[in-house]
This record gives structure tokens, sequence and C-alpha cells, in this order.
């Protein structure tokens, strides 16, 4: 492995590891929580949006594998800790199958993926590189992290009444 991918393998373990202490100890009902706010997603929904485009940029892009997604379903989806805590480690163990062998050839320009997935690897004119793919997926996952950690502190507090109302001191 380079220097390169054991960077992006690290990187990717740590948000990982971040993602599955922000889901664990959460019962299905904080999961699923509808939070009441204009856009604003259930753990749920966003823990399966992280992970479904982690795997779509990185093993569908870089390591061309198949995999099925339905990016809107993403944003409806209702699930448990445990089989979301499956995922992100099922992520990681094919990550690291992944990148440890990956060829250089592979963080060059992307082929497009299989018109399934209606994605076009190309920005600005120009293609995308597995390199820029799996930074994307690193900076796109570490985003929702944070919503992910934000969101969890907003929906315990609303459920222990923990919440003071607007302009409370």
């Amino acid at each position: 492995m380079r220097d390169e991918t054991v960077t992006y393998a690290r990187t990717f373990g740590q948000i990982i590891d971040d993602l599955v202490a922000t889901l664990t100890g959460l019962d299905d009902a904080a999961l699923n929580a509808p939070i009441n706010l204009e856009e604003a997603n259930t753990i749920a929904a966003l823990a399966t949006h992280t992970v479904a485009a982690g795997e779509f940029w990185t093993l569908v892009l870089v390591g061309g594998q198949r995999i099925p997604r339905d990016r809107p379903a993403e944003f409806r989806a209702v699930a448990s800790g445990p089989e979301l805590i499956a995922r992100l480690h099922a992520w990681r163990a094919a990550l690291d199958a992944l990148l440890p062998d990956l060829p250089e050839a592979a963080l060059g320009p992307t082929p497009p993926p299989p018109a399934e997935y209606g994605f076009t690897p190309v920005r600005n004119g120009e293609p995308l590189t597995g390199r820029a793919c799996l930074l994307h997926a690193i900076e796109h996952s570490a985003m929702h992290l944070g919503h992910l950690q934000l969101t969890r502190q907003l929906v315990l507090a609303l459920r222990d009444g923990g919440l003071p109302a607007a302009g409370a001191a």
C-alpha cells in the first residue's frame, strides 16, 4: 500500500469509527425520530445516505463494483442501529480490501459508471479522478458525521426534555 492509500484508509477508518460511535446506544425510536425542522433528516436517513454515498464514491467509482443505490430513498430510510452499524463495518471491510492493492491507475480518470447510476464522472469539463472521488468521499462523510453528531444531541435533548425553549435563560 502506498503512503497515499494508507492515509485514505486511516482517514476512512477514523470517520467510520466515529459514525459507529455516534449511532451506538441509540434505540430505533431515536434513530427514526422525525426532526421538526425544514429539510432535516432523521438520524437513520442521514446515516443511510452517508454510507450509501461513501460506498458509491469509493467502491463504485474507484473500485468498479456494482452496488444498488436509490439516492432519494436514502432520505426516507427507516433503520435499526445494528443494521446501520453492520453496513458501516461492511463498508470499512470493503475499503480495507480495496485500498491496499489499489493500482496507481485507479487514482487517475475514472471510467463512467453503469448507466443505472445516472451519474457522469465529469466536473468542470474534466473527468473525475479516483483520487478526487476518494477525497470527496472523505469530505462528504466527515460533513455528515458532524450533522449526525448534532442531530443525535438534538434528538436526545428533545426526548429527555433537556432543550430549553427559545429565549429561555
